[in-house]
């Protein structure tokens, strides 16, 4: 149900594609893409038909003398007119071979082939056709981004506030900044047939594992999909279990979690257009232990792994708990707890399981209505929810006094996990669990936390055990996973 075992080979990464840029030239516009005419007017009426009703596609001839001259092809909304006139268009004193060396000057390439042609201009290069020359384009890329700002998603008391943003070249310089070290080495991929997005997979050398080093590079390679604006995409596209509902890598948006998982041999994937880096492998201690703030006490940090923990046991487990006390065993119950409870269910018309998935039900709707609306209308729904609505509730006799106090307390202790795809996780599991124990009991309740701790074990994470170092039992690993007494962060994994 949770975990399905992807199938060998490169085919679960494969997709019904439209066609890619070699099959539109070929096909559409009848153009080898290997040959470029060195012909002005040949290529001009070339790439005229290639961006036909394209707009914003401007062509400009700059004479240089009564003969030759040179033609300047680009998409003005990408491209930065300004620079582009200031440092080469208005050198019209300029001849041919003396412009030729005046180029040089700049970050430029000669187009290879039609593709790398068509895809450069795209992306705000400049293609500049000398007569009876190899067109060329010149870097003149148009970057409209935002400034780098505080993290609105990880927040954290003490540390950096800075946060990545949705260009992958500045979210790199970022981590570059915290890891100055030749070894941090980069990778560069393309993907998208569509979107043609920049992934940079990053890595420290001497402290990744080769083979999970080789393994992602392959996924990526292997990786087709048309459109890719977000990590959390490509890495559904990759992990080991696409299917399972918990995370196998986590997405954070701070350098400096990224550089922490970089001295700590894991792979980080930037991506263009997303304010997130994809991390991984991600076991589920990983997940816990991200810290939202940087303490300066060792037994801080494992007083908050501690009750990380005890929280996930707490929102997952309780309110199926409650509904096999009070639904099956109440005689388990101390006699004083046993009467409150049945007191306060004494006008209630729906069973005990029913009453609990309501509840439980309610506040999922109501965290996903305060996630999705503005943060000024988010905050007044919560209170709306949480204060009128679950007392109106209570005093119309459709729930409980005691399951709003549990609804509260699996609310509260699931929002102490650091990340959200985790709280998503056991938010899902929560709901098997409660099934379980309304059709058996304590017993289905049993059978449904073995069931659970089976796929957790059975699971992993491009090849690392998803309960490392609890299982495979590590007792070094796991003593110093909650117990560091000395910042080693950045010792080189054996």
């Amino acid at each position: 149900m949770f975990n399905k075992r992807p199938s060998r080979g490169s085919k679960q990464l494969q997709s019904v594609m439209k066609p890619n840029y070699e099959e539109y030239l070929k096909k559409k516009i009848q153009v080898d893409d290997t040959t470029i005419p060195n012909d002005q007017t040949s290529f001009q009426e070339i790439i005229k038909h290639v961006f036909e009703d394209v707009g914003d596609f401007q062509v400009r001839y700059i004479p240089k003398n009564d003969e030759l001259g040179l033609y300047v092809y680009y998409i003005s909304g990408i491209t930065d007119v300004t620079k582009l006139e200031e440092q080469l268009l208005l050198s019209d004193e300029l001849e041919i071979a003396a412009l030729k060396e005046n180029i040089r000057n700049y970050d430029y390439y000669e187009a290879d082939s039609w593709k790398s042609c068509i895809q450069g201009c795209l992306e705000g290069h400049v293609i500049i056709h000398l007569p009876g020359e190899v067109p060329f384009l010149v870097n003149y890329v148009k970057k409209e981004q935002r400034t780098v700002t505080e993290p609105t998603t990880q927040y954290q008391v003490y540390g950096p506030k800075i946060g990545f943003i949705e260009d992958s070249r500045t979210n790199i310089s970022l981590i570059r900044k915290l890891i100055k070290d030749p070894r941090l080495k980069l990778k560069e991929f393309t993907v998208g047939t569509l979107s043609h997005t920049h992934v940079g997979l990053l890595y420290l050398e001497e402290y990744v594992d080769t083979d999970l080093l080789e393994l992602v590079t392959s996924r990526l390679e292997s990786l087709t999909m048309e459109q890719l604006n977000d990590g959390g995409e490509i890495a559904k596209k990759i992990v080991d279990y696409p299917m399972s509902i918990f995370p196998q890598v986590y997405e954070t948006e701070r350098p400096d979690y990224t550089s922490i998982a970089l001295g700590q041999g894991k792979i980080v994937l930037v991506v263009d257009n997303s304010t997130f880096c994809v991390v991984l492998p991600a076991t589920l201690f990983n997940l816990i232990e991200i810290s939202p703030d940087n303490f300066r006490m060792a037994l801080d940090n494992t007083f908050i792994r501690l009750l990380r923990i005890v929280s996930i046991l707490v929102a997952t487990i309780l309110p199926a708990l409650y509904v096999a006390l009070v639904g099956y065993h109440p005689e388990l119950l101390p006699t004083t707890l046993a009467l409150t409870i049945a007191d306060s269910r004494n006008n209630i018309p729906f069973p005990i399981y029913l009453e609990a998935i309501m509840m439980i039900f309610a506040l999922d709707v109501l965290v996903e209505a305060s996630l999705r609306l503005p943060s000024f209308v988010g905050q007044t729904i919560g209170i709306v929810g949480g204060l009128v609505v679950g007392q109106a509730a209570v005093e119309a006799g459709l729930v409980s006094n005691t399951m709003i106090i549990v609804s509260a307390s699996t609310a509260i202790t699931s929002f102490t996990l650091p990340t959200w795809h985790l709280i998503s996780s056991w938010r899902i599991a929560r709901y098997l669990l409660i099934m379980m124990s309304s059709l058996l009991g304590i017993f289905g309740l049993t059978i449904g936390i073995a069931y659970l701790t089976f796929c957790l074990c059975n699971l992993s994470s491009f090849g690392k055990p998803y309960l490392s170092p609890a299982t495979p039992l590590n007792p070094k690993e796991l003593w110093n996973l909650f117990f560091r007494l000395k910042n080693n962060q950045f010792t080189k994994p054996k």
